[in-house]
């Protein structure tokens, strides 16, 4: 699966089909491709978890988003009342 996100992340990069990817990983091996999506001057946002940030990929991106555990369970919560009517 990374090899794959690797390949939609540099062909969305050389293409020029966006100035900005958000990454849902936290897989090192990406950390090449991110390198190269950032050179050809596209952004790189990373989302994560709280408790268990990749430290090197967020060094390498141009921003860092991390998701809390209570965020998660406030939206769980959320999306089962929505259900409920």
């Amino acid at each position: 699966m990374d090899v794959r996100i690797a390949v939609d992340m540099m062909a969305t990069a050389c293409d020029k089909k966006a100035d900005e990817i958000i990454l849902g990983s936290s897989d090192s091996d990406l950390q090449p491709a991110i390198k190269e999506v950032r050179e050809h001057g596209v952004k790189c946002v990373y989302l994560g978890f709280e408790t268990q940030p990749n430290k090197g990929i967020s060094y390498n991106t141009n921003r860092t988003i991390l998701v809390r555990n209570s965020e998660i369970f406030e939206f769980e919560k959320i999306g089962s009342k929505s259900k409920e009517n």
